[in-house]
Formats: structure tokens, sequence, C-alpha cells
């Protein structure tokens, strides 16, 4: 059998590598390189290196770029050479797939929307027959709209306002607002809430999750509109006059990492004529809808960490925007047959700051589910969005939203936090961040998770703290939080809150076991617990 060569490996060698190559393994830089030189080919050009520069922004003078493309070659992607590179036929499929997907001059744009704004009532309506508050919140009536791996358990809030007999007008506060999941619970029980967050993309999130005296009528009608004018105009977004937005905005590199090229422009076009809606409520939910379901078909995936697969399949944008605007009529639809419900009230600020907002003692009752000490950074995972909603338009914008947050990631710590100052008393703390600087100080980590963990107990210290005064008296404090691990050293997370509750001046300060969860990175299973502590 004659064996050709192709680039210092025989056709068996290359047969076999591609097999064990899919490519959702690809490095990020790798098959984003590889997915402009498809558009390219497809469009009879040839690459260039200005062009890969501007795209990743690496220097065209850099040598990342070149070893990209021979690492492409070497895996079998590519043929050739740079300046001459040539789509193998076992990679044309994939090309193919990849062109059709982003080709959205050709794509089929579906028309259940405008079906769903026709016909009335949508066909894929969950509530189907009475139900009751409960039954909302069960199935997750508003919860659903905009909801991420970190939230709890929304049952869980309408079990406590049951347990501690919060009743109508009872003021609930919610230190860490989130997506809104206890002001949503809350106001469905009658129960008036007020949500902190120090990221503005959050608290945006909740107030519009929370407003539910909407025009359904004027609702549709603007659907209508935004839908006819989006399936028309698509097909020629490049002789369009848009503004740019978050295009503009947001970091080349960054964003080519979340969204594909053909999904940028959807976005961009929806979003411009959303911005010329006019009734503000209407125009807070399609955006919201929009944005929740740019997310869902970017290139990201949370779990773990955040990170990129760009060969991903993924629904269409324009379908999950269908199934979100239904989703959001039908609850809202369903919500306002009840026609009576709590207010919210959301403040873009850090809860340490509460006192400027509540008066003393007018607080029935705090749930929470608190950042954890996991070196998660959370304004990563929102990146996309605060571009997108015109949250931020430079880094400089992101770090001060990352300065006011709890820090419990090595990326929230600055030169000037401080907060590790009010808990140098607590000797289980420093037990803890001596033992992961012995396990970190010989290895070049490149960040101070000895200093993490004192700072985040800082936060919590003061957080709690400020609230104690704000609380009427008797008035209980719950937070769901889990132990943690960091470079193998324990976090008694759960012990260490209820130690500072007490020297605060709380009482009857327990824990309940609320479930068991294997972290990533170990096999350790770890304690999230209920700290239930009372003024």
């Amino acid at each position: 059998m004659q064996i050709k060569k192709m680039n210092n490996y025989t056709e068996v060698e290359h047969k076999i590598e591609m097999k064990e190559i899919s490519p959702n393994k690809l490095p990020f830089l790798q098959a984003q390189v590889l997915q402009k030189i498809f558009i390219d080919f497809h469009e009879n050009k040839q690459t260039t290196i200005d062009e890969l520069s501007e795209l990743t922004d690496y220097s065209k003078e850099s040598k990342i770029l070149k070893e990209t493309i021979n690492s492409l070659i070497k895996k079998g992607f590519l043929e050739g050479e740079f300046g001459n590179i040539k789509i193998p036929n076992h990679s044309k499929n994939l090309m193919q797939n990849f062109i059709k997907k982003n080709d959205y001059k050709t794509k089929h744009f579906s028309d259940t929307i405008l079906k769903f704004c026709r016909n009335g009532a949508s066909t894929n309506s969950l509530f189907e027959f009475e139900q009751t508050i409960s039954d909302l919140n069960k199935y997750g009536a508003v919860h659903k709209w905009y909801d991420y791996l970190e939230d709890f358990p929304y049952q869980l809030i309408e079990e406590k306002i049951k347990e501690y007999n919060l009743t109508n007008n009872s003021l609930i506060v919610e230190p860490f607002a989130g997506s809104g999941t206890t002001l949503i619970s809350a106001n469905l029980f009658h129960c008036n809430a007020i949500g902190f967050d120090a990221n503005p993309l959050m608290t945006y999130i909740s107030e519009v999750k929370t407003t539910w005296d909407i025009d359904l009528k004027l609702f549709k009608q603007a659907v209508k509109h935004i839908s006819e004018q989006f399936l028309e105009k698509i097909k020629f977004y490049d002789k369009l006059e848009l503004k740019n937005g978050f295009l503009k905005y947001m970091p080349k590199k960054e964003l080519n990492q979340w969204l594909s090229p053909s999904l940028q422009k959807e976005v961009n076009l929806l979003k411009n004529l959303i911005d010329e809606t006019e009734n503000l409520k209407i125009k807070n939910l399609l955006l919201l809808a929009m944005s929740k379901s740019c997310f869902d078909a970017s290139y990201v995936s949370l779990c773990p960490g955040t990170t990129f697969y760009p060969f991903r399949e993924k629904e269409e944008f324009w379908n999950l925007f269908a199934k979100k605007i239904i989703q959001i009529y039908n609850d809202l639809y369903s919500i306002q047959k009840h026609d009576s419900y709590g207010k919210s009230r959301l403040i873009n600020d850090t809860c340490l700051n509460a006192g400027k907002y509540i008066k003393k003692e007018t607080i029935d009752f705090i749930i929470t589910s608190p950042p954890y000490p996991n070196d998660l950074e959370y304004t990563r995972q929102t990146r996309l969005e605060l571009y997108l909603l015109d949250f931020v338009k430079e880094m400089n914008d992101v770090q001060k939203i990352k300065r006011n947050m709890v820090k419990g990631s090595t990326k929230l710590i600055f030169k000037e936090s401080n907060s590790e100052n009010f808990i140098t008393n607590f000797k289980s703390i420093q037990v803890v961040s001596n033992k992961i600087f012995e396990q970190t100080k010989d290895k070049n980590w490149g960040f101070d998770y000895p200093r993490m963990v004192r700072e985040y107990f800082g936060d919590m210290f003061l957080c709690m703290k400020e609230f104690y005064g704000l609380l009427k008296p008797n008035a209980n404090f719950l937070q769901v939080v889990g132990d943690q691990t960091i470079k193998g050293v324990y976090i008694p997370v759960c012990d260490i809150l209820i130690e500072m509750a007490l020297e605060i001046g709380y009482k009857n300060c327990r824990k309940e076991l609320f479930r068991m969860r294997r972290s990533t990175g170990h096999s350790i299973e770890l304690p999230e617990e209920i700290i239930i502590i009372q003024k």
C-alpha cells in the first residue's frame, strides 16, 4: 500500500487523528480562526493575517496566529499553507453547516411569533386550567424568563413565607437580588420586597420580572410590528443604517468569543427595532427576551466556569426569542387573573449601604443566597448582556461594578479592598486563610486566595452588621450558603457565618441542611445549608 505524505503526517496518521478530534474540543482561538477561514473560503477569498489580527486582537507580527494555522493543518481541519489554504473533503460538511447557520441572507426565519400575534392565546401555554398562586410559583411563572445556574429554588421562598407567617404588606429584603427569585415569590404571595444588587444588569432583570401591570394587547401589537420589520429587513442587513451599540463598545475579541458573525447581526437589528418602542414597560420586556435569547444562542457555557464552544449546536436565536415572548405573555396573562400581589423596589447598590435606603427596624424578613467564596466572577458571566443592554461601554465601567461586589473571587479584589480589617479577631478565618497560604505559597497560582477568603468573610460580616439595625425585633435573616474547598482546604462557611452573627448580636443562630452538592474540581460532597439568625 502506498502511503502519501501530508505536512509530515501520513494519511493513516491523519485519519486516526481526525477520528479523535472534535471541532468542539478545539481551543477557542483555533475554532475562531477556522470559522473565519470557512467564511472567506466560501466567498472565494484567502484569509489575510490583517483580518485574523483584527478578529482575534493578536498582533499580526505575533507567532500565535501562524502557529494556530499550522495546528489546524496538523489536526487535519485545513490543508496547504498560509496564503494558500484549502478545505479538505472531510472538513467540507463542517464548513457547509457553519456557513448555512451564518448565512442570514438565505436562512429560514420562523413566522411562529407572527402566528402567535394573530391567533391570540398560545398553543404552547402551560396554563390550560385555573391556577393558584402556588401553582404559578411551582411551575416557575416569571422565574424562568431569565434564570442562572446560581439561582436557588423559588419554591423555597413560598415555603419560608408560610413557615414564618409573613402576611400582606410584610417587607422582605433580598441583599443579593440576582435574577429576582426572592422578589418574584414575595410579590406573588402579597409581600412587598426590596432587592439590592451591585450589578446593574441584575437589578434591571429583577425590576422587569416584577413589573406585571402590562397591557397585553399593546404588548402583542409591539411584538407583531417588530417581528414583521425584523423578518423583512434581516435579509438586507448589510444595506441598513443601524446604530452599532454593543458591536461598537464590546471588545472585538470578547464579542467574537460570545457571538457568531450571523448572531451579531441578528441581535443588533432586533435591538435597533426594539429601541424604537415608546412604551417603556413593553420595551423592557422585549429587551429582556432578546438578551436572554441571545445568551442562550451564544457560544458560552457556564459549567464549569465561563467557557466557549463555537461549534456546539445551539437553537436559533430567532426561535428562542419567539418562545421567550410567548412564555412571557402566558405568564403575565395568568398572573393578571389574580390581580393582587405585592410590589418590589430594586436598588442598584451594594447591600452594605442598605441603611441609606431602609429605615431602622422596618424589615420583617430577610432571605438570600449570597455569593460563595468559590472564585466565580459574576460580571464575567453577565459580560455580554452588560454591553448588549448598554450598562457598560468600556472595561472601566465593568471595574466600577466589580468594586462594589462581595469578594467571593480573587478577580474582585482591589488595592483599596479592606473588609478583612473587620474580622481580624475571628481565629477560624485566620486558620483557614493560613492553611490556604501554605498550600499555595510555593505555587505560581497567580491569585491571592488567602486574601480572597478574608475579604469575603469581611464583606459578609459587614452585610450582617448593616442589616442588624434595620430588622424589626425578633425578625429572622436566612442565608442559603454552602461550604467550599479552595486548593484542597475545607472552608466551613456556614459555621463561620454563624460565629460572626453571634458576635454582632444575633440570637437563636442555627443551620438546617438544605442539600448536598458535588463541586467541580473534586469529588467531595459539600453541604449547602440554610443559616437562620434572629435579631
